[in-house]
C-alpha cells in the first residue's frame, strides 16, 4: 500500500460531497412539489380537507428542512 491508498478522506471526500449535493436537490424538488400541493389544496372546496392536506404538507416541510440542515451539517464536517 502506498500513502495515497490510505488517505480515505481526501478519496472520498469529493465523491461524497457531490453526492450529497445530488440527495440536497432531491430534497429541494420534493420541497417544491410539496409546496405545490399546499396551493393546490387552497382551492378545495372542502375547509376540512383543505386543513388537513395543508397540516400534512406544514408538516412534510418541516421534516425537509431537517433532512437539509443535517446535509448541511454532514457536509461541513467533511471539509
Amino acid at each position: 500500500m502506498n500513502e495515497e491508498s490510505n488517505n480515505t478522506k481526501g478519496a472520498a471526500t469529493p465523491s461524497l460531497s457531490a453526492r450529497i449535493g445530488d440527495v440536497q436537490d432531491v430534497v429541494a424538488t420534493c420541497r417544491y412539489l410539496n409546496e405545490a400541493i399546499f396551493m393546490a389544496a387552497g382551492a378545495l372546496m372542502n375547509i376540512d380537507a383543505t386543513n388537513a392536506l395543508q397540516a400534512v404538507s406544514s408538516e412534510i416541510e418541516d421534516r425537509l428542512l431537517v433532512v437539509r440542515d443535517g446535509l448541511d451539517a454532514i457536509r461541513e464536517a467533511l471539509r
